[in-house]
């Protein structure tokens, strides 16, 4: 995770362009809220574009706008438990907590209704087909393992070549789920593509 995003925002404003100056000091002036907000509404919230936005993570070390979204999110979470929860010095304790935290910060990001209509759609599908490519696949693999045990019929495709010339034969009683830990994997994104060009459901983890 990264750390001080908000110190390193202010220290660099003077080397920003235009552009992105004015989404560094929209994120500075209401931290809080960017974090619930979309790419869009910041893009239209700060005066510049969504590719600008984008830029803007990548300028500081995000790989996408999510990821910037939950670092910020997990860090404003400590400074306000900071006061209150200080390094134990106990490797376990302190690992724990931190676990905890972003955990927390996870669950409010999630929109409820987005994971309810996931949930619905996966139990009634005919099938699930699971894309995850490189460490990703692991997550894939396991989210198998629990679909097999709630009775669920699915199958992991971790193979980018595989994943496409599935998703195409795919219809509208099956689900198509794919995990990326970036969000941007350009193999990931293709096969969700195809895969709802063939009616299928599409659900994105990252």
């Amino acid at each position: 995770m990264q750390e001080n995003i908000l110190a390193r925002l202010r220290s660099s404003q003077p080397s920003l362009s235009p552009a992105l100056l004015r989404i560094s000091e929209y994120v500075l002036k209401d931290p809080a809220k960017v974090v619930n907000q979309t790419i869009t509404e910041v893009a239209d919230g700060s005066g510049s574009s969504e590719a600008s936005v984008l830029r803007f993570c990548r300028d500081i070390k995000f790989s996408s706008f999510q990821r910037f979204k939950l670092a910020l999110g997990i860090e404003l979470s400590t400074h306000q438990t900071i006061r209150h929860t200080s390094p134990s010095g106990d490797v376990i304790d302190d690992t724990l907590s931190t676990a905890i935290t972003a955990l927390k910060q996870t669950k409010d990001l999630l929109n409820q209704a987005a994971l309810e209509l996931a949930a619905k759609q996966i139990i009634r599908a005919k099938s699930i087909d699971l894309y995850g490519f490189g460490g990703s696949a692991n997550v894939a693999r396991y989210a198998h393992y629990l679909f097999v045990r709630f009775g669920l019929v699915s199958r992991v495709l971790d193979d980018p070549h595989l994943a496409v010339m599935s998703a195409v034969n795919l219809g509208p009683k099956q689900v198509a789920l794919a995990i990326s830990e970036s969000g941007s994997s350009k193999d990931t994104i293709n096969s969700l593509m195809a895969a709802k060009a063939a009616g299928a459901f599409t659900i994105a983890i990252t």
